[in-house]
């Protein structure tokens, strides 16, 4: 009887943990429409339910589309739509200011994506299909430009208003004769940070020791996006981040008890915890409840949860032993 009543929670928890991420993935936002006629709201309503639909097919279609380079292209269109659709639910009102990526885009995108994916089904290989493909990539990877442009028409009037508030203080600091300070370049502030003055940018570093920077990525816009948006999934490195979700995910359901799968993601300390207190059965609970989630887990989100992560600590610890 305890045999069939593991057996039994085991099979309510696997198929809750989809059903739940299933409804996590698949639910469209309700906008907070109350305060709106019912006409306009029903009208915003309706223009960002299309929105999502979109932005769902393409993620869907990433996910199934066997070229690889076209992938990643989609993906990081996703990232941008991602954000500009976080911004709308949160903002209702500018839904109209984005109506040229409602219609027009994310549409024409989807149009595009659903034509390549006919194409890909005939397995034809003619040199005009090999042609189409390729204008089809093009115009697609045009489309970031296109989908940066409409997030900043989006956020103009958020964007007016800071410029506005900022030039008044610094008209304002300007008026109680407030300089503003200027650093020299390359110099260490009490953080351990080199600091480097945007006046002094363009002027000769002088008698001025130079200092080996570490280079960043050159970022063409920023938004204000959470780190983990920004990362670029190494669509190359796919088949082995899957491999790794599973052996983890395997681990976690069948020797999580003991903390096989701490042990493997490298966290010796809390490996060790699971393993001295297994008898009491709490981190066999615990460690079943990850495995599953582990399991459901999308690809890009293990990758930058358990994989990115890692590789920026270990990078960081480098650092600072130099």
């Amino acid at each position: 009887m305890d045999y069939l009543l593991v057996i039994l929670s085991t099979v309510a928890v696997i198929f809750g943990g989809k059903a739940f991420w299933d409804w996590k993935k698949n639910r469209t936002p309700q906008l907070d429409l109350e305060e709106l006629e019912e006409d306009r709201a029903e009208y915003l309503q309706e223009n960002f339910d299309k929105a999502m639909a979109d932005f769902k097919y393409l993620e869907e279609a990433r996910h199934e589309i066997s070229d690889r380079e076209l992938a990643a292209q989609l993906a990081r269109m996703q990232r941008i739509a991602k954000k500009l659709l976080a911004n709308l639910e949160k903002n209702p009102d500018r839904i109209p200011l984005a109506y040229k990526f409602i219609d027009y885009y994310q549409d024409r995108a989807v149009k595009i994506v659903k034509q390549y994916q006919d194409l890909e089904e005939t397995e034809l290989s003619t040199d005009r299909v090999r042609d189409l493909k390729a204008r089809m990539k093009l115009t697609l990877a045009a489309l970031d430009d296109a989908y940066e442009d409409q997030f900043e028409h989006v956020l103009n009037d958020q964007m007016i208003s800071a410029e506005a508030e900022l030039k008044v203080m610094e008209q304002q600091l300007d008026a109680e004769g407030i300089k503003r300070k200027t650093i020299d370049i390359g110099q260490v502030d009490e953080f351990g940070n080199v600091r480097i003055d945007t006046d002094l940018l363009n002027q000769p570093l002088g008698g001025i020791e130079r200092r080996n920077l570490p280079i960043q990525p050159r970022r063409r816009r920023n938004y204000d996006e959470d780190d983990d948006d920004l990362i670029e999934f190494p669509e190359n490195e796919r088949p082995e981040i899957i491999q790794k979700k599973l052996v983890q995910s395997a681990l976690a359901l069948f020797l999580g008890s003991i903390g096989a799968h701490k042990f493997y993601q490298g966290k010796t300390w809390q490996g060790v915890l699971y393993l001295l207190f297994c008898w009491t059965f709490v981190p066999g609970f615990i460690s079943f409840i990850e495995g599953v989630r582990y399991l459901f887990m999308p690809v890009e989100d293990f990758y930058e949860q358990y994989i990115k992560k890692d590789k920026d600590k270990n990078k960081n610890g480098r650092n600072k032993r130099r």
